[in-house]
């Protein structure tokens, strides 16, 4: 925001110079960026944060420089007019206004205020040279005297105006609703937009004229030849005009004002003002009324502030009438409510800026001067820091996992709609851009989206990692759940190339080996079965995986996790040339059934005896059910099981194949004999061939 000083000391005079209004505007929360020499005079640059929309106007910084400096400043009867005309605005009267035109609001929660007045027979030439040089200062380029008025008044009160052709609206109607589908407008930037519900749009009886609160449309400009105008002052949603502004890819000075909230009771100053000086300029007068369509009014707001509290807070002593001098000057209108306290009314323009006593708390501090506040060094009783038991044990898995030779990333929790999101993602309300729309539902899309990035870059060999938040949609309307979750991504070669030999390609077992090198280091026995629907809202199969090369984790009846090969068609789709394989898993079950004490075993005393078996069985008959039969059947003395070979071919029958199992057996106190063994081996192969119809090789 550019305010020209010289154009400030319309409202207020003041003696300090340029660099002290500076100096006492940045202490006061309102950041001078830069003092700026113009051909015109210094010019404040000034940064004003989102909360402070009523600083968007030279008006609005008098009102601050007023409170600041108190009687070190004199109000001017313009400001005196202006602000009593904002604080007690007056009833609006529709005069001759109804007989040129029209105003109907279709929308009243995007437009909860429209007001139009109408000038005839006004002359369209250059606005006087000290308009133009103000406007030149505050960075804005003349135009003509009807909308360099327009812009005189956005910068003076911070009120956007716009002036149409009255003679180019369709039956001389304005009628603001949302977009129709297919609709269309070409705005004063020449540029062309496809228009669509729910952005608000500013129509006559047939058409879109404007883009609300935005730009207006180049068909309704004031020319030269205008000489009828219907003037516009209206009062939009915030949110609905920054989506529609980020959709059309539009930055307006109208728009900057209205995503942060204008002061509906300026919309009848603004009108007058205007007018004013359009009479001013031209010598043309407004026809009299004004067509203000005020469907919702703001309801006012009142607070109480405790001024025991606001000393408790600020840490310095504040005085009754010291205070409502303050807030007298900020136009609050303090009214005794009580020992030490009042009753203080939000003026219009503060409304989404003060809602809480701790905000008329910080007007105070930041007005008087935080430099009150006395020194003293910090005291207490400190706690000894340390992390969570969630950050603990995410520690933890991030240790094993590196130990394991995987590299750890680190993604945006935000991302565009994607093949590997859930069923239902969490929309966000107001994205920045449709590549951050969506609170990603699934830990996998940031790992593959990395993969993609490095293929790019001519990096296949990737062994990824991340453990973060994902989210998804509650069973309340508008709920979600976030939950922990561990990603795991492997794809090409498992070590770097070797003159010893080819290394070996990232495959399924291979993924499988560091989820079980994982578990044991938890604690966690679990077994691997196939995949299964888990969840009220998940597909099935599982779409982002081989449906033949994927598995479940389940330990202690809970589901931990899936792992599989991803589905050759995302595969094509993010260009991957070598197979990948994910897994995913939720971090609350892994953290509740992990051990968190180590456990040692004393050293064996007696001798292992060994074994090798072999047995032919059905190749639908899972592995991982062989084991578990093999361990029930060894008994406590079965101290090991590994398979070591599988074979297919001759002699074994087809939908078969031979599994070769390697034994250790050993008892804790003394030596095993070759009877006691054999039993055991007996009694693993009667039940696999009761179980499984398994055949021995012996």
């Amino acid at each position: 925001m550019r305010v020209p000083i010289e154009w400030l000391k319309d409202f207020v005079q003041f003696e300090l110079s340029p660099a002290e209004l500076a100096e006492r505007l940045t202490m006061a929360g309102l950041e001078v960026e830069e003092l700026d020499s113009t051909p015109q005079g210094e010019v404040l640059v000034l940064y004003i944060t989102p909360n402070r929309g009523d600083c968007l106007s030279i008006l609005g910084v008098a009102r601050e420089v007023y409170a600041l400096l108190g009687n070190a400043c004199q109000p001017t009867p313009l400001f005196e007019r202006l602000n009593t005309l904002i604080l007690n605005p007056p009833d609006p009267d529709p005069g001759e206004a109804t007989h040129y035109a029209r105003v109907e609001i279709l929308d009243p929660d995007l437009c909860p205020r429209y007001a139009a007045r109408v000038i005839r027979e006004v002359r369209v030439a250059p606005s006087p040279a000290r308009v133009q040089n103000r406007l030149l200062a505050a960075g804005m380029r003349p135009i003509s005297n009807i909308v360099d008025a327009t812009n005189y008044v956005l910068l003076e009160l911070g009120q956007p105006l716009h002036a149409f052709d009255l003679d180019t609206l369709q039956e001389h109607r304005i009628v603001v609703r949302q977009a129709r589908a297919g609709e269309r407008i070409r705005t004063l930037d020449g540029r062309e937009h496809a228009v669509a519900p729910p952005m608000l749009m500013i129509c006559d009886a047939a058409r879109p004229v404007a883009v609300a609160g935005i730009m207006g449309g180049a068909e309704t400009e004031v020319t030269p030849h205008t000489r009828n105008i219907l003037m516009e002052s209206a009062h939009f949603n915030p949110l609905s005009i920054r989506r529609t502004a980020r959709a059309l890819d539009i930055r307006t000075e109208s728009s900057y004002r209205f995503e942060r909230f204008v002061d509906p009771t300026l919309v009848l100053v603004a009108q007058y003002r205007v007018c004013e000086l359009i009479e001013e300029w031209t010598g043309v007068a407004a026809v009299p009324g004004v067509l203000d369509v005020y469907p919702k009014p703001y309801p006012p707001r009142e607070l109480t502030l405790r001024l025991a509290r606001a000393e408790q807070l600020l840490g310095f002593p504040l005085g009754d009438a010291e205070a409502q001098a303050v807030l007298q000057r900020l136009n609050m209108r303090p009214e005794p409510s009580g020992k030490r306290t009042l009753r203080v009314q939000i003026p219009m323009y503060r409304y989404e800026d003060l809602k809480r006593e701790v905000d008329l708390v910080e007007e105070l501090g930041r007005v008087l001067g935080y430099e009150r506040i006395p020194e003293s060094p910090p005291a207490g009783v400190s706690t000894q820091g340390k992390d969570s038991p969630e950050g603990a044990f995410v520690e933890r898995v991030r240790t094993i996992l590196l130990s394991a030779g995987l590299q750890e990333i680190v993604s945006h929790t935000l991302e565009p709609k994607n093949p590997l999101q859930g069923s239902y993602p969490v929309e966000l309300r107001n994205p920045m851009s449709d590549e951050l729309r969506y609170l990603r539902s699934s830990i996998l899309s940031g790992l593959v989206s990395v993969a993609d990035y490095n293929r790019r870059r001519g990096i296949v060999d990737m062994h990824l990692f991340e453990i973060g938040r994902v989210f998804r949609m509650g069973d309340e309307p508008g709920s979600y759940q976030e939950r922990l979750a561990l990603g795991i991504l492997m794809t090409g070669a498992l070590h770097p190339p070797h003159w010893t030999g080819k290394p070996r390609e990232a495959d399924f077992y291979a993924l499988k080996g560091v989820i079980e090198h994982l578990l044991a280091m938890l604690g966690i026995e679990a077994e691997f079965t196939d995949a299964l629907p888990h969840g009220k809202e998940e597909q099935f199969p599982d779409p982002r995986f081989h449906p033949g090369r994927v598995a479940d984790v389940i330990a202690n009846g809970k589901w931990l996790g899936r792992l599989g090969e991803l589905h050759p068609t995302l595969q094509r789709q993010y260009e991957l040339r070598r197979r990948a394989y994910l897994a995913e898993f939720d971090m609350e079950p892994l953290h509740a059934l992990a051990l968190h004490e180590v456990r040692y075993h004393p050293l064996p005393t007696q001798p292992p005896v060994l074994r090798d078996i072999a047995v032919i069985v059905a190749q639908e008959v899972p592995v991982a059910r062989v084991f578990t039969t093999i361990w029930q059947a060894g008994g406590e003395w079965l101290e090991s099981v590994r398979l070591f070979d599988r074979y297919t071919g001759a002699p074994v029958p087809e939908g078969c194949h031979s599994l070769a199992f390697s034994l250790v057996f050993r008892h804790p106190e003394r030596t095993l004999t070759d009877e006691e063994v054999n039993a055991r081996i007996e009694a693993i192969f009667d039940a696999l061939q009761r179980e499984y119809h398994a055949q021995p090789r012996r």
